[in-house]
């Protein structure tokens, strides 16, 4: 069972291939592949984010608002959805350099429901409650619609009994689409690359610090920090009214 509620500290990179390629390696001496993946941890994650008509949660992220929420409906490993398909409706949190993650698991059809119209949800558990009652508040605040799909291949490893939450995850094949915005034609729909093919994301989710082994490995290959929010990136490049603020790579 996912985990519902979580708070860590989150840390981005933006790697080429070559670096991509031999920090897996040496991370696979430390951490285990997760069990959520296929054998080496692999999976398909795909988001259907949800933003206000002028794009407010875009704007928060860009003029670097301390307190920052998203909501998007997200599948894994599906490249069939149909109206049953189980889902994670989530909120994402940030408080300056503190990240939440609530969410929520509902069928397709009621997510959709839920996030486009403010539906009332049987959400059963209080937990699960709790997190129908916000997303149907930002809603009813903000009239939120929606605004972008994105997808990609993750490569996630999980930290040993010595390094309790600690996660990395490695982000390929970039992909979006701020047309057809639903998950029921991912069989069909047409996304591109808001990234080149040989560009990749690593994220570092920690409770509390990175361990030193890690930041020993990120140092070696010369890891940069970048302040990358991949719906952002995958909004401009999808989208004319960012046409400005696009980045050549």
């Amino acid at each position: 069972m996912r985990i519902k509620y979580f708070n860590r500290y989150e840390l981005k990179y933006v790697l080429k291939r070559g670096q991509y390629e031999h920090l897996v390696d040496e991370l696979a001496k430390y951490m285990d592949p997760d069990p959520y993946g296929d054998q080496g941890g692999r999976y398909l994650v795909t988001s259907l984010y949800y933003d206000t008509a002028n794009y407010k949660a875009y704007w928060d992220k860009i003029q670097g608002h301390r307190f920052r929420r998203k909501v998007r409906i997200r599948v894994y490993d599906a490249m069939m959805v149909s109206a049953d398909t189980l889902c994670f409706v989530e909120i994402k949190q940030r408080t300056s350099k503190t990240i939440q993650k609530k969410r929520v698991v509902l069928p397709y059809s009621l997510a959709t429901a839920l996030c486009s119209s403010g539906r009332d949800i049987d959400g059963g558990s209080g937990t699960d409650q709790t997190v129908i009652s916000e997303i149907q508040y930002l809603y009813n605040t903000l009239r939120l619609q929606p605004a972008c799909i994105v997808s990609y291949d993750r490569l996630a490893f999980n930290g040993s009994e010595y390094d309790p939450g600690l996660r990395v995850t490695f982000d390929t094949n970039l992909k979006c689409r701020a047309h057809d915005l639903t998950l029921l034609s991912q069989g069909s729909a047409e996304n591109h690359y808001f990234l080149p093919p040989h560009w990749c994301v690593m994220e570092i989710k920690v409770n509390d610090r990175v361990p030193y082994w890690l930041t020993e490995v990120i140092s070696e290959h010369r890891c940069t920090l970048r302040r990358i929010s991949k719906y952002c990136v995958a909004l401009e490049q999808a989208t004319e009214l960012f046409r400005s603020r696009r980045i050549d790579y």
